[in-house]
């Protein structure tokens, strides 16, 4: 079951007061680390590191403080960092994974982990399942589900609060039990239809 975009991700999520006025334009950067692992041509888990940018991540370590003595406020700490976990953790939301017209459904393996980068910046990793996609056969007569079949694999926030990159452009992506991966990475996208996110491209050649 795909999870609808919300405009809660910072009404509710962020509950904090971070976010301006319009949600319409990005107000933040989040940075997307990705691995994904191949079985029998096909990719059937995926890793991923969702990581605040550092304006964000410093207001809302501030935001746990205690006003009166400035320390570190337990209950301020479990709320916020239960809303932020939960909210990026809607991986059907903010991770998408497919091949051709077809998307697979994502499915939780192990429970998100929220940490904190060495920089200070907050992030959470999800560990994903990548479920089967039904395999066609196309116009050629060749099935559509050969490894040599590109997936493709993105990272963006469709309430366009946040403009997702790439941890490293140059590796935008790991792969695992694929011995010959062919990687094409889109640059950023600041307009249309898949403005604020980060693409690449994966093809598992025997």
């Amino acid at each position: 079951m795909r999870v609808k975009p919300s405009l809660a991700l910072v009404a509710a999520a962020f509950a904090v007061g971070l976010a301006g006025p319009a949600l319409a334009h990005p107000h933040g950067v989040m940075q997307c680390a990705l691995s994904v692992a191949y079985e029998n041509g096909q990719p059937t888990s995926l890793q991923a590191r969702l990581t605040l940018d550092a304006p964000h991540s410093e207001q809302m370590t501030a935001m746990l403080r205690d006003p009166t003595t400035g320390q570190i406020d337990a209950g301020r700490q479990q709320r916020l960092l239960f809303s932020l976990k939960a909210q990026l953790a809607r991986h059907n939301w903010l991770l998408q994974a497919q091949r051709q017209e077809q998307i697979a459904d994502l499915t939780q393996r192990d429970e998100p982990r929220l940490l904190v980068a060495p920089d200070g910046r907050l992030a959470v990793e999800l560990a994903l399942n990548v479920a089967a996609l039904e395999t066609k056969t196309a116009q050629s007569g060749a099935p559509d589900g050969n490894p040599s079949m590109a997936w493709q694999f993105s990272c963006a926030d469709p309430s366009l609060y946040w403009v997702a990159e790439f941890e490293s452009t140059q590796d935008p992506v790991k792969v695992a039990g694929c011995a010959n991966a062919r990687l094409s990475a889109s640059p950023k996208v600041l307009t249309g239809a898949n403005a604020g996110s980060a693409r690449v491209e994966v093809r598992c050649e025997p």
